[in-house]
């Protein structure tokens, strides 16, 4: 059930002009378990831009971190920026196995909790901002220590074979197509919600009918469900 192999492509065509730095995975930052305030005065700078997760079964490489622009040591200053997670599951044998791992994967950034970087995400958004502490760039923090911590939780699940997290913040990358992506990504993954849970729908009335008529797939798998 690849229905976001386009936006995949799409993503990578985006970041293939830019200049990349590969990390492996590495012991992550720590997880402090739950989300904490930090005030202005703890603040070095704030991140704000797009979170979001492209999730496929074919191969995309091994686990690891890749950071676009500055990494959060040599950030002074507020910039927007993009996550991106791209990951790899098995191999479903129906739908539904596929669609339940779709949301376990959603389910895994919203449950990651570093130390002096405050996030701030919507479920029913791709929004996604971090306020990072002076204390945590102290201690060292990075790109790749706060990525290895989101993929340890993506591969917690057992389906998912490998996780790679990119982290943009060149200032010449395009975040308004990054964003364009990430909401179209929201749209996809809206309308697998309401065919999965058997919702009827009057195909001529429903707002997701593009999104059903565009994306390879998603028509066949509505009409089997009824």
């Amino acid at each position: 059930m690849d229905f976001f192999e386009s936006l995949i492509e799409e993503t990578r065509k985006l970041l293939s002009k830019l200049v990349k730095k590969e990390y492996p995975l590495c012991s992550p930052w720590e997880d402090v378990g739950r989300n904490t305030l930090v005030l202005k005065r703890d603040e070095a700078f704030e991140l704000d831009g797009t979170g979001f997760n492209l999730v496929t079964s074919n191969p995309i490489g091994e686990s690891g971190v890749t950071v676009i622009g500055s990494d959060l040591k040599d950030i002074k200053s507020e910039r927007r920026f993009a996550r991106i997670s791209l990951i790899q599951t098995v191999e479903f044998e129906d739908e539904q196995s596929a669609y339940n791992a779709i949301r376990k994967v959603e389910y895994s950034k919203y449950h990651y909790f570093p130390e002096g970087f405050m996030l701030r995400t919507v479920s029913t958004s791709h929004k996604e901002a971090a306020r990072v502490t002076k204390k945590a760039l102290e201690k060292g923090i990075s790109f790749q220590k706060v990525g290895s911590l989101l993929a340890s939780k993506y591969l917690e699940n057992e389906n998912v074979v490998a996780a790679r997290i990119f982290y943009v913040t060149d200032s010449s990358a395009d975040f308004d197509s990054l964003e364009k992506i990430a909401e179209r990504n929201y749209e996809i993954t809206e309308a697998l919600n309401h065919i999965m849970k058997d919702l009827p729908l009057d195909c001529s009335a429903c707002r997701l009918k593009p999104i059903c008529d565009e994306v390879e797939g998603m028509r066949e798998l509505h009409f089997s469900k009824y």
